[in-house]
């Protein structure tokens, strides 16, 4: 299992209040830091002096109206873009080898009919088996549309797997590329 850690962790203790309950802050909050929340300018409390989107994107603050306040709003483009690939990618071998359908077919099927005989769930596996053979990535191609943090990184995961790639992306200069 892997470890967790809350937010509240990684401030020092004392000389922070971390808390999604803004009154449990006393209504006095410094920092506004959010992921998919879209923000209100009437719960922005005037002592706010920044506000921090974590992820890519600020399409869920009205960055205008809080320009307007003196309030700087930034984000962190990139931070989960290898989480995003991951999940990509185990999207393409999910859809690409009937793993999901496998899964399905043993807990649905064999399971149900062959009851808890190992010996008769390995027999009947292996004859079915060849329903999910499925292809493999290696030569195929794939189609990245935008090539920022999280479509470049799947392009160099696509790249190891043997695959061709076409990428596409209105906003890329070509020094980038």
């Amino acid at each position: 299992s892997f470890p967790t850690r809350r937010s509240s962790d990684l401030f020092e203790e004392g000389k922070y209040k971390v808390d999604a309950n803004v009154e449990a802050l006393g209504n006095q909050p410094m920092a506004i830091m959010l992921r998919s929340h879209k923000l209100q300018v009437e719960e922005v409390a005037s002592t706010v002096r920044c506000i921090a989107r974590c992820g890519a994107g600020t399409n869920n603050i009205p960055v205008d109206k809080m320009t307007e306040l003196g309030i700087p709003v930034f984000n962190t483009p990139g931070a989960n873009a290898n989480a995003v690939k991951e999940l990509v990618i185990c999207s393409l071998l999910l859809a690409s080898r009937g793993i999901l359908e496998g899964n399905a077919h043993v807990n649905n099927v064999i399971n149900p009919e062959e009851g808890h005989d190992y010996a008769k769930i390995s027999k009947r596996i292996e004859a079915d088996k060849k329903m999910f053979g499925g292809q493999e990535l290696m030569g195929k191609t794939l189609g990245v549309v935008g090539l920022g943090q999280i479509g470049a990184r799947v392009v160099d995961a696509a790249l190891a797997l043997g695959m061709n790639v076409v990428g596409y992306d209105p906003a890329l200069s070509l020094e980038a590329a």
